[in-house]
């Protein structure tokens, strides 16, 4: 499918029927001659990006005005990076992009390191990233989702331990959610929106939720993950690995 430039897509006299992606950088390219041609009625996805050192607002802006001239087309998010690390890059992309799909602005991610970040990114580091903030912020759900509570004093049993063993034989399973807490005393609201709880209900013990219900108390610790796969399995949400 073409990817036009403000200017060329406001110029073009031959656009794709199926779909056409329009490249905004928002604070320059956004303007009523384009608005009017985003209204007439072709095929096209947004891709909106800032030239300015703090993009998050700008692209904001635009949707605001994309809302009052009633385009209703399908935006991507394009942000560019230049930082020098791949923290600096995940907290870059996480806050100018997360901070819009949160608030419900936004399709889907385009990721881009500029020129001085060339060395200091790759491929699959921004699939990952682009993959975590869609599961983050809700907009696409591709892999387990795991809540746990910082851990207390309350915390009867290794929660990090516990949290590891969990995962290692849960992480296949696409969109499923599994809150792993510390103590009975806070768990059960901290996990409320959770498909399965693993709770501490005494040392070396273990209560199970499948959403908001308890399902088995008192569960021996040395048993309680195996009965947690069984419980999945049991409400249908279990698949076998490849392997």
């Amino acid at each position: 499918m073409p990817l036009f430039s403000a200017e060329e897509f406001i110029q073009a006299k031959n656009t794709s029927e199926v779909l056409n992606f329009v490249d905004i950088n928002t604070g320059v390219t956004l303007t009523e001659e384009l608005l009017l041609q985003l209204n007439n009625g072709k095929p096209v996805v947004l891709c909106l990006h800032s030239s300015n050192q703090h993009a998050m607002p700008e692209v904001r802006r635009a949707f605001m005005t994309l809302m009052q001239q009633n385009v209703q087309l399908p935006c991507i998010l394009r942000c560019l990076a230049a930082d020098h690390t791949n923290d600096e890059h995940l907290i870059h992309y996480a806050t100018e992009t997360g901070a819009l799909l949160l608030d419900g602005f936004g399709d889907g991610l385009w990721l881009v390191k500029t020129e001085t970040a060339a060395d200091t990114v790759d491929h699959t580091l921004l699939n990952n990233v682009a993959f975590g903030i869609l599961q983050a912020t809700r907009t696409r759900i591709s892999k387990t989702e795991y809540i746990s509570c910082p851990s207390c004093g309350r915390t009867l049993f290794d929660l990090q331990e516990t949290t590891a063993r969990i995962r290692a034989v849960t992480n296949h399973l696409k969109g499923v959610k599994i809150a792993i807490m510390g103590c009975i005393v806070n768990g059960p609201g901290e996990m409320a929106d959770a498909d399965f709880g693993y709770v501490g209900s005494g040392v070396g013990k273990i209560t199970l939720y499948r959403g908001k219900e308890v399902v088995k108390r008192g569960l021996n610790s040395d048993v309680a993950v195996d009965e947690l796969i069984n419980l999945i399995r049991e409400n249908g949400m279990w698949v076998e690995t490849n392997n």
